[in-house]
């Protein structure tokens, strides 16, 4: 996955420097669980308390890492980046997950859509 300089420098202390040493190839680990993967529990109120911090109203929006993975893909999408290559940095299997994921509604834009004139004879 793409990632800014600034992000992968702090992954690579992390990884150096701050992570528990074991052999999990998982990235994030928990310290006080014996080093095993976080849970979207643990990583939602981590979440939540670094939105707080930054005085960003938690209150009335999506914030976890599920809605992470939504701003992710649309972000992508907004920046042209194709659609078979969202649905590989999103792990799905299948283009439809990805199309559902980015909240494609076909219908909805046909209604938005301008009607393109056309000549009759």
């Amino acid at each position: 996955m793409p990632l800014l300089e600034n992000i992968k420098y702090a992954l690579l202390d992390y990884l150096k420097n701050s992570r528990p040493d074991t052999k999990s190839d998982i990235i994030f680990i928990g310290i006080r669980n014996g080093g095993r993967q976080l849970t979207n529990t643990c990583i939602h109120r981590i979440v939540s308390k670094y939105f707080i911090k930054s005085n960003i109203d938690i209150s009335k929006r999506k914030h976890g890492p599920h809605a992470m993975r939504h701003s992710l893909a649309s972000n992508l999408l907004h920046n042209n980046t194709p659609m078979h290559i969202i649905k590989e940095v999103l792990g799905h299997s299948n283009l439809n997950t990805t199309r559902m994921y980015l909240n494609i509604n076909i219908d909805a834009l046909r209604t938005v859509s301008l009607e393109v004139p056309y000549e009759t004879e």
